[in-house]
């Protein structure tokens, strides 16, 4: 027995096509839509009244003449619009969109449903809005959104449940059983089926029962249950299709059963149910239920070794324009394989080339979602046309593409991966770089501020204890070499002049030797040196801030210099006529500013000089921050030095 790839669930209808079909026979059916069509052209009719006829051709005309319905819905749209009737205008909207999808075009009915809803939620009429939800679902589901079309089905059932009317929910159960069909999940498909039927039975809906044993001889079918219920299911829903002269869904039953026989190897019983089918679906003028009798036909033929008559029928498939890509790669393939049996190779070949690309557009667009089912169509064709060498061959490159390309990905992504971390240890290797480069800048330059800091040391040291000790003695002795000696006036003032020189001289070498390392700096700290070097300039003023620890001797040499070389800078560049000094110490931070009224500088365009390029550097050394503000109004430096543990503590 061969392994049954179901079909996807066929076009699908509203109730009220079942119920029509029922009700009305087709010749029947035609004449009761001329007469309306009669109605409109020659009675003269209220706007109501046209909306009306119009409203039910537009119905009527959904399911046989998409075009047709959307034309009257169109017109009745328009005239809907012009009354300012809510009801009346959603319920164009909501027929011309199942129109369009009736006719295939989604997007369309899509935009019109859209339209729709807002209306429909605002009507209390909940047989519209389940209707809504219903289009919403179909259109869904045709386009292989299954669980969309699951949420949509689910929520018309969930207001018919509500209102109990068991009526449309024999449908709604029936269309998630549908769907749950196409996504083969059997379990759930018979739970919504069995859930049908018990509603169909109970409401004696004929031509619902019937459509839901057509489904369930599918899935028999396909999880391999015996022939015989296969069978019996199809052969109730042809007795009932039969009984209610619905001629299309007797159609779609006929197709059933003798595709239970096909794929049973039971050709005798399966060709003239098929071939029967296909002469009534030609008659109905349906393409897609001709499209699958005539599928079903051609494969009968090749297993029979008819190739010709096989070539014949699927050529005939080609000719039916239809949007659905399964029965044309079918068509391709028995094109394909018959043609090699009937040794035309050049034929063989052409099709091969076709159905080549047929599989390729077939990979397109249903990508990712559809590969499964695929490849499931794919394993039994391979077994239909006896091809598995070829098949194989195909297979295995598809893998070794993959297989390669997965190859190729792992090495590319190894190669970033090695990539960045080789750039992420060059950067550290260039900060490490940069770190040690700045550690040795600072290194030399506490280096040079020590060696500048004990030179300045022994050189005040010298200067005070040496050469001021020897002018204290020239001066002490100076009176001594005098004596009793006569000095004329002259020479007495200018021996008056010279001690007072030497006092001068004293003073001076006294003044810078305490500048060079004042010694208040090293007994009392930066409060008590600072006082007394600004106390000593007139237009300088100090304030101190904070508590009075001492700080590390070397920073507090820094700050003193630091400042001593900003207050020289005022006095010397900014010809300022006040300098205001602020120190202020906290426990883990220190900070001064030296601010002066002078005359400022342009920072772009002036360039540093060597003091404070000295300051800059001293300041650094400590891994200080200094800012420098400068304006026509004056000048301003900051600067701001983080204190460390062992800092604190000193």
């Amino acid at each position: 027995m061969k392994r049954y790839i179901p079909i996807e669930i066929q076009q699908t209808f509203r109730l009220s096509l079942c119920i029509l079909a029922t009700l009305l026979p087709i010749a029947g059916f035609s004449q009761h839509l001329d007469s309306l069509e009669q109605v409109l052209k020659t009675q003269k009719l209220t706007d109501t009244e046209k909306m009306k006829v119009l409203d039910d051709l537009n119905w009527f005309y959904n399911s046989i003449d998409a075009d047709r319905s959307i034309a009257f819905g169109k017109q009745g749209l328009a005239l809907a619009r012009k009354t300012g009737d809510e009801k009346v205008i959603a319920t164009f909207l909501k027929n011309i969109g199942i129109a369009y999808y009736m006719d295939g075009i989604n997007d369309t009915a899509l935009i019109y449903l859209e339209e729709a809803k807002p209306l429909v939620e605002q009507l209390d009429d909940y047989r519209m809005q389940t209707s809504v939800y219903n289009a919403y679902g179909n259109i869904y589901r045709v386009q292989s959104l299954y669980g969309q079309a699951i949420e949509n089905y689910l929520n018309a059932a969930k207001i018919l449940e509500a209102k109990n009317d068991i009526n449309g929910l024999s449908l709604i159960y029936s269309n998630i059983g549908g769907a749950y069909q196409i996504m083969t999940n059997y379990e759930q498909a018979l739970v919504y089926f069995g859930k049908a039927e018990q509603l169909a039975i109970k409401t004696n809906d004929q031509d619902g029962l019937g459509s839901i044993y057509v489904s369930l001889s599918d899935i028999a079918l396909y999880q391999g249950k015996p022939l015989r219920e296969s069978i019996d299911y199809a052969q109730k829903a042809l007795d009932i299709f039969q009984q209610t002269g619905n001629r299309l869904f007797e159609n779609k039953a006929l197709t059933t059963l003798a595709k239970v026989y096909y794929y049973h190897d039971d050709y005798a019983r399966a060709e003239p149910l098929a071939e029967q089918a296909a002469a009534e679906a030609k008659e109905l003028g349906f393409d897609h239920y001709i499209v699958e009798a005539l599928e079903l036909v051609s494969k009968i033929n090749f297993y029979q070794g008819r190739y010709a008559r096989s070539v014949e029928l699927a050529e005939e498939i080609l000719t039916i324009d239809t949007t659905d890509i399964n029965p044309i790669r079918g068509a391709y393939s028995t094109l394909m394989v018959a043609n090699a049996y009937l040794g035309h190779p050049q034929m063989t070949r052409k099709y091969a080339e076709k159905y080549a690309e047929t599989i390729d557009r077939y990979v397109n667009e249903t990508f990712q979602g559809s590969l499964s089912l695929m490849e499931v169509k794919y394993q039994t064709e391979k077994k239909e046309f006896k091809i598995a060498a070829l098949e194989k061959q195909r297979q295995l490159h598809i893998w070794l593409g993959i297989a390669g390309s997965v190859i190729l990905l792992i090495a590319l992504a190894f190669a970033l991966i090695r990539y960045r971390l080789a750039v992420s240890r060059r950067k550290l290797a260039e900060k490490e770089a940069q770190r040690l480069e700045q550690e040795k800048q600072l290194v030399a330059v506490q280096a040079t501020l020590d060696g500048e800091a004990a030179e300045r040391t022994r050189l005040a040291k010298d200067l005070h204890d040496g050469l001021g000790g020897m002018l204290s003695a020239i001066k002490m002795n100076l009176p001594q070499v005098k004596g009793d000696a006569l000095l004329e006036a002259v020479d007495v003032t200018r021996f008056q002049t010279a001690l007072g020189m030497l006092d001068d001289s004293i003073q001076e070498l006294r003044r810078v030797a305490h500048h060079m390392m004042p010694e208040s700096l090293l007994r009392y700290g930066l409060k008590v040196s600072l006082t007394d070097f600004c106390t000593a300039i007139p237009t300088a003023d100090f304030h101190y801030f904070g508590n009075e620890a001492r700080l590390p001797g070397k920073m507090e040499i820094m700050v003193y210099r630091c400042i001593h070389e900003l207050v020289n800078n005022a006095l010397k560049h900014a010809d300022a006529s006040h300098i205001n000094v602020q120190l202020v110490q906290e426990s883990d931070r220190i900070s001064f500013t030296v601010q002066d009224d002078g005359k400022g500088f342009d920072q772009e365009r002036v360039t540093e000089g060597m003091g404070l390029q000295n300051i800059r550097q001293r300041v650094h050394a400590f891994q200080g921050k200094l800012d420098i503000f400068s304006s026509r109004e004056g000048t301003e430096v900051h600067v701001e030095l983080e204190l460390t543990k062992n800092e604190q503590h000193d």
